[in-house]
This record gives C-alpha cells, sequence and structure tokens, in this order.
C-alpha cells in the first residue's frame, strides 16, 4: 500500500489565530473583488465607505494600506450602519459575507447565462457563501500546519518545489482561492500542494484501438522505471497498450464509474496501481512534477477546484497542443534573451466520450530535469505571509540590492523592476506583437528563475491559456491551423486576455507586493512600467499599435471573478474596466 510523504513543517502559526487570520484574508479577497467589480472606491487616507443598498445600509471599516489597482488592506474590524446615519455596530466574518453576497443578487442578474427569478438567486448566494467556507477552512487547516520552511540548501529543485507549494492564501480577487469540493479531510493530507506532501502516480494501460493521442514532438512521456514495471505487469499479451498516468484520486474516483468499469472488463482499461518515483503536486494541485524527469504532467482531477470541476476537455487539450505546435515553430526566432516557454508536447486520452475529459493527460516540458536553474513560481514569491514576514521576492530582492535589514532605497526597487520587466513584460509583448500570440502569463503560470537575487531568465506555462489572433497569424503567411482550431481568437479578444493576465493581473500584483513591502509608491514604480512600455514602441520590438494602446488607454481589463462566479458564468469570463496606472503616471 502506497503511502504518501509529507515534506517536515515548520511550526505552527499560534493556534488560536489561523481561523481568524484565514478569515481576515478571504475578507480581503472578498471585498477588493466587490469594490473593483463593482466601481465604488477606496480613498487614500479615508475612512472606508461601502454603501449596501440592497441591505438599507452602509459598510464602514478602515484601510491599513490602499493600492493603485485595488490591492487594499483593513484594519481587523468592519462595522455596518443602518440607513447610513444610525448607530454602526460590529459585523462578524459571516455576516460581512452575507452583506456582500446580498448585493450581487442584483448585480449578477444581468451577467448569468441563465437569468433566473430570486429563489435562484438566492440559491446561487447560499452556494458561494458554502464555497467561501470551504475555502476558509482550507486556508485554516493550511495555517495550523504553517508555512513549509525555505530550503536552506542550494538544491535548486527544493527551491522550485517550496515556491509551488508555499500558495496558502491563493488568488487575490478571487473570492474562493482555496476551495477544492470533493476533497475530503483525508484527501487533503494526501494530496495538497500546500502540505508538502509527493505520491506516486497510478497508472492505466489502454489497448491500442481505444487510444486517442496528438504529439508536438518526440519528448518521452513514460519514465522509464515505469515503462520497465508497467511490462512486467502488462506482459507480452498486452505489450502494445499505452501507458496514462492517473492521479491516484482520479484512479479511485474513475474505477467506481460504470464506463470505466466497462472498459476493465472488456479488457480495454487496465488499472496498474501506483508506479514509479513519487512526484509533487504544483501550485495548481493537479499538474504534477517528478523533478527527475524531462516531462511533467497536467492531469484530470474531478474535484472543483475555484471555479471549476479540473478534467481535460478535449478543446482544453486541443488548445494546449495547437499552441505548442505553432510555438515549437516560433520560439527559434525569439530574439529576447532570457525568455522561454515550456510547451505542452501534446496530450493522450481514449476514444469514449463518457470518460475522455476525466482520463486526458497533457505532457509539458520539463527542462530542469537536466539543467541547474531553480525556477520559482512568481505567485508563490509574491504571498504575503501569515506571521507578517516580508514575502519571499523581498528577500531576493535585498540580496541584489546589497540590503539585508531595513528600508530599501527606491531608486534599487526600481532597477530591480526594470531587470524584471526586461525579461518578462517586453518578450511577452514582442511575441504577440510580432506573431499574434497571446500567452497567460498570470503569476501562477510564471517562473523566475534569479541569480544573486537578479531576475536571470523567465518562464511561461500552461499552453491551454493561450490565444493566437487569427487575423495576424493568418496574414503572417505561417502554416494554417485547423479553421475550428480552439487557439485562434479575434485580435481584439487576443489583446484583451494579454492586457489583463500581464499586466492587470501579473504585474499589478508585483507592483503592489514591492510597493506595500518595499515602501514606494506604487505609481513611482509604474512609471518604470511605463519606461519600458515606451521602448517597447521602438523597432527593436515592433510593438508600437499595442504598446501605444497601453499608454494611452485610461483603463485596463480586470477579469471580475466574483459577479461572473454569482451568475455562473462558466467558461465566459466576465471583465470590468480599472484605471490603468501608466495613463496617469508623468511622463
Amino acid at each position: 500500500m502506497h503511502h504518501p510523504s509529507t515534506l517536515a513543517i515548520s511550526p505552527a502559526i499560534n493556534p488560536a489565530r489561523p481561523r481568524t487570520i484565514a478569515e481576515r484574508a478571504a475578507q480581503q479577497r472578498l471585498l477588493n473583488s466587490f469594490l473593483r467589480e463593482t466601481g465604488v472606491p477606496a480613498a487614500a487616507g479615508a475612512p472606508l465607505r461601502v454603501p449596501l443598498p440592497e441591505s438599507g445600509a452602509v459598510l464602514l471599516g478602515t484601510l491599513r494600506y490602499w493600492s493603485v489597482l485595488g490591492h487594499h488592506a483593513y484594519g481587523d474590524e468592519f462595522w455596518v450602519q443602518p440607513d447610513g446615519n444610525g448607530v454602526a455596530t460590529p459585523v462578524g466574518h459571516r455576516e460581512l459575507v452575507t452583506l456582500l453576497l446580498t448585493e450581487l443578487e442584483t448585480l449578477a442578474a444581468g451577467a448569468a447565462d441563465d437569468p433566473s427569478d430570486g429563489r435562484h438567486r438566492r440559491r446561487r448566494q447560499a452556494e458561494l457563501a458554502a464555497q467561501i467556507d470551504n475555502s476558509v477552512a482550507r486556508t485554516t487547516h493550511y495555517l495550523e500546519r504553517g508555512r513549509l520552511p525555505r530550503p536552506e540548501a542550494m538544491d535548486p529543485r527544493a527551491r522550485t518545489r517550496h515556491a509551488e507549494q508555499s500558495l496558502l492564501f491563493g488568488h487575490p480577487f478571487h473570492p474562493t482561492p482555496k476551495s477544492a469540493e470533493g476533497f475530503s479531510a483525508a484527501d487533503l493530507a494526501a494530496y495538497a500542494p500546500e502540505l508538502g506532501v509527493s505520491f506516486a502516480l497510478h497508472y492505466f494501460a489502454v489497448a491500442p484501438e481505444l487510444l486517442v493521442e496528438d504529439r508536438v514532438s518526440s519528448a518521452r512521456w513514460v519514465p522509464p522505471e515505469v515503462q520497465e514495471q508497467a511490462g512486467r505487469l502488462l506482459g507480452a499479451k498486452r505489450a502494445g497498450y499505452a501507458l496514462l498516468p492517473v492521479h491516484p484520486w482520479q484512479a479511485g474516483y474513475l474505477l467506481q464509474q460504470d464506463a470505466a468499469g466497462a472498459l476493465v472488463a472488456d479488457d480495454g482499461l487496465v488499472p496498474l496501481g501506483p508506479l514509479g518515483h513519487p512526484v509533487y503536486p504544483t501550485s495548481s494541485v493537479r499538474t504534477v512534477c517528478d523533478p527527475g524527469f524531462a516531462t511533467s504532467w497536467k492531469l484530470p482531477l474531478h474535484v472543483r477546484i475555484t471555479n471549476f470541476v479540473r478534467n481535460n476537455p478535449l478543446e482544453h487539450a486541443r488548445r494546449a497542443v495547437d499552441a505548442g505546435r505553432l510555438l515549437t515553430a516560433l520560439r527559434c526566432e525569439w530574439i529576447p534573451d532570457g525568455f522561454e516557454v515550456l510547451l505542452e508536447t501534446g496530450y493522450r486520452t481514449v476514444d469514449d466520450t463518457a470518460l475522455a475529459a476525466d482520463l486526458a493527460v497533457l505532457y509539458r516540458e520539463n527542462p530542469f530535469a537536466t539543467r541547474d536553474e531553480a525556477p520559482q513560481v512568481v505567485a508563490g514569491l509574491l504571498e504575503e505571509n501569515a506571521d507578517g514576514t516580508e514575502p519571499e521576492v523581498l528577500q531576493y530582492l535585498r540580496q541584489a540590492t546589497g540590503h539585508p535589514e531595513g528600508r530599501l532605497p527606491a531608486d534599487h526597487v526600481a532597477v530591480w523592476l526594470r531587470r524584471y520587466l526586461e525579461i518578462s513584460l517586453l518578450p511577452l509583448l514582442a511575441v504577440f506583437s510580432v506573431h499574434g500570440v497571446s500567452l497567460e502569463a498570470h503569476v501562477q503560470n510564471s517562473l523566475l528563475h534569479l541569480e544573486g537575487g537578479w531576475p536571470a531568465r523567465f518562464f511561461v506555462r500552461d499552453m491551454e491559456g493561450t490565444s493566437v489572433s487569427r487575423q495576424r497569424w493568418e496574414a503572417g503567411g505561417r502554416e494554417a491551423l485547423p479553421a475550428d482550431s480552439p487557439v485562434l481568437y479575434g485580435d481584439a479578444e487576443a489583446w484583451l486576455r494579454l492586457k489583463y493576465y500581464v499586466v492587470t493581473n501579473h504585474l499589478g500584483h508585483l507592483v503592489h507586493v514591492l510597493g506595500r513591502h518595499a515602501e514606494v509608491d506604487e505609481l513611482r514604480l509604474w512609471g518604470v512600467v511605463r519606461e519600458l512600455v515606451q521602448e517597447a514602441a521602438s523597432d527593436r520590438y515592433g510593438a508600437d499599435r499595442y504598446a501605444a494602446d497601453l499608454l494611452s488607454s485610461p483603463v485596463l481589463p480586470a477579469k471580475a471573478n466574483l459577479i461572473g462566479r454569482f451568475a455562473g458564468r462558466g467558461e465566459r469570463p466576465l471583465y470590468v474596466d480599472v484605471p490603468n496606472p501608466m495613463h496617469g503616471v508623468s511622463r
């Protein structure tokens, strides 16, 4: 019987505090999402005052930190004031959630995929409240165990793993960033990356006539030790069967399904159990990595994590593989140094409508199995610590600038940020401007390798989020993609996605963390971004039209995760406008 292993955990936070810390983190995310998506302003240096027309009241609070793009931090207490002028009374966590979700009933009605009456909206309110509770409970559990200790050794693979498994709070503008409906407490102990776990993958063997796959490269998908173990179990009779890695939780789930049982009974699908070396789950929970093998696996997992059940529909697999195919041809042409894309090299599943999405595996490059770089997921570097200590990115910034203690000079922070932008923002703009390829480089899809604390190499992963401008791809005379390829979008939508994921989401988060924790005015740092975008308009990068749009537009797009979730938008995200910090900063 295989038993998942867990890394040593640092001493827990004060045991009286984890639930309170988790609730405050949830309140901050919920309230920041609410303010951003409703357009209710929060003013620097002023008390917080949020009208609640559906309740006929006003929410009151204090701002500890005001952020340009809405990454605000609040005091520990909130109050509600009836009619805006009565006696204010304290508001607990659950009451605060109820007040804000009540306001969404009307706001979300017009955005819903299935507009419905008030009874159905109230049901969605109760569902979302339960999912917020789920997220808070899981965050509390992770905080009770304590954050994984930062590796002291120089092992690059240990640093990569640490960043992947250190996200205790998650997305700063999502109402349920740590929800995982379908995982029991025992499942969390076995499979949650936040707990530092590792485990062996299960494998299924698939009869040749049932196999569906699309390969972009000749990369090895199955570790040699797994191939050897499986060969002994299958014998000569099934020598032509292909191997599919399966998350252990998913293996148990599938073997309870009638469709899988029928294939097993017909010998089309052979469960082989756990094989090979342990793998560890990354920040996305379902993507797993064997540090010594040059392929990692994006696995289906029939668990609702944040918004969706995380299986791999064939449309998603096709999008990732079509992106991998075209980027394989393009990346040798890229001029920018220090920038790399980790491609999906193909997918594999079974020819069975009921099972295809729940068995489809995407195979991703893991070049660090044979390289000395220690790329760290940017979301992990930016995560704020429950104990008030600096985010990990500040420790690297201090190392780079030679200031181990005290306040960092603003000029040094600006130089570090400029170095970061040169290997991230500028290449991302260039790839879109020259080729029409928009990469979904939000902070959880972005990896950073640092040398001496300085940004040295930037990586983007997860090609399933790629969008390619149909007009400019075809105008460039490139090899045609299938007309129905899910990677093809209109130019305006591909550009909107890049602006959101790279600028609003990624840079908005990075600038906020640097500004708050290095005590540098965020607008000064956005001025550094603006200078680099102006450079992107030069012939060197050929990004003039798009860079000009970033500089001249008064607004940026932001995904409305809260209203969209409440409205049941599913795969059709809703966007709202937020002020563009580059438009207002001095030239």
